[in-house]
């Protein structure tokens, strides 16, 4: 028998330098890996973060087209006697409710400083204290952004240091504290349109009435609150040709307003309103706190602008570069609103 031995066969694998290049490799990738999934991350963290702080602005910004676009004047006809006759000389249109916007500076609201622009209108917003099911009935509303302390707006047994921010505020005094069915017939001849000058104000000087009781807080750290009423969607688009408004230059609008150029306009409420709403976060708040006075930071950023329609995209500009230039991160919200009572005419 012969016995034939078996040559020891060749066995194929991976040569030290192979796994030591592919552990390189992996190793590359495992870091770049990793590196890939910390951006990932810090980016849904930052979005998370903004997401949440500005939330609130969010909502009140939402509420504040909400309403506005509610905004009613039920403009009518009415009999005209100028020379008080006791005949008919022609008609003028009226109406017993009022829509005005301002320069909010112009406000004493109180404890709270008033800054940037502030809205006054008239709704079926359905808001009562002593009704209910009554979804029609008429409430005056406002809008303004301010600077003051939170003593008015916190629980009582709250006993932590007052908090002064800024504050977009809503005047909202229910139907049946409604003045502008007290206003408007003081010094009016018969025959002659009314005038709705007084019911907004509520006696804003503190002491002298109930301003105060009527206003809620929607969001902090809302630095600027800008209204600006428009007549077509061309002036309204805000670009830097078109941004002029005819009916407001100034951003102020009055229904009131019986001038010879605004005569066309009066006794109406705008087509459109372009809203926008500058918000920062509340550790720029923080960091820039100085007690009870605005932050520098914020009066230098937003002195001299939106007082002309005109410069309206360059003022917005300017506003975000001083907040970008001072490392404040902030929102700015801007929404055109139809209010659909609207019923533009000459």
């Amino acid at each position: 028998m012969n016995l034939v031995k078996n040559k020891p066969g060749r066995f194929k694998a991976f040569s030290l330098i192979e796994l030591m290049v592919s552990m390189g490799i992996l190793s590359v990738l495992m870091l770049m890996l990793t590196v890939l999934l910390d951006q990932v991350q810090k980016t849904w963290r930052y979005s998370e973060s903004r997401i949440s702080q500005f939330r609130e602005a969010r909502v009140a910004f939402d509420l504040i087209s909400k309403n506005i676009g509610q905004a009613s004047l039920n403009t009518y006809w009415d009999l005209s006697d100028e020379d008080e006759d006791g005949l008919v000389d022609g008609y003028y249109k009226t109406s017993e409710l009022h829509f005005i916007t301002m320069d909010a500076s112009s406000l004493s609201a109180g404890s709270q400083e008033a800054v940037g622009h502030a809205v006054f209108f008239q709704a079926p917003l359905g808001f009562s204290t002593n009704y209910r099911n009554l979804n029609n009935l008429f409430n005056g509303r406002g809008y303004f952004a301010a600077f003051g302390g939170d003593k008015l707006f916190r629980p009582s047994f709250v006993n932590s240091p007052e908090r002064y921010r800024f504050r977009v505020m809503e005047f909202r005094p229910p139907a049946e504290s409604n003045q502008v069915f007290e206003d408007g017939g003081e010094e009016r001849n018969e025959g002659q349109p009314q005038i709705f000058d007084k019911w907004y104000k509520q006696s804003l000087d503190v002491g002298e009435g109930d301003f105060e009781s009527h206003l809620n807080p929607l969001a902090d750290n809302i630095i600027l609150l800008v209204i600006s009423p428009r007549d077509s969607l061309e002036s309204a688009s805000g670009s830097r040709d078109k941004a002029y408004s005819n009916i407001a230059p100034n951003y102020s609008y009055d229904s009131n307003d019986t001038a010879e150029s605004f005569e066309s306009f009066s006794q109406q409420v705008p087509p459109l309103l372009r809203i926008t709403m500058i918000a920062i976060d509340e550790a720029s708040a923080v960091r820039y706190e100085s007690g009870t006075q605005i932050p520098t930071e914020f009066s230098t950023a937003v002195k001299g602008a939106f007082s002309n329609t005109a410069s309206f995209t360059q003022d917005l500009q300017k506003v975000t570069d001083s907040l970008n230039a001072n490392k404040i991160n902030h929102k700015v919200f801007s929404s055109l609103v139809m209010l659909r009572s609207s019923k533009w005419s000459s």
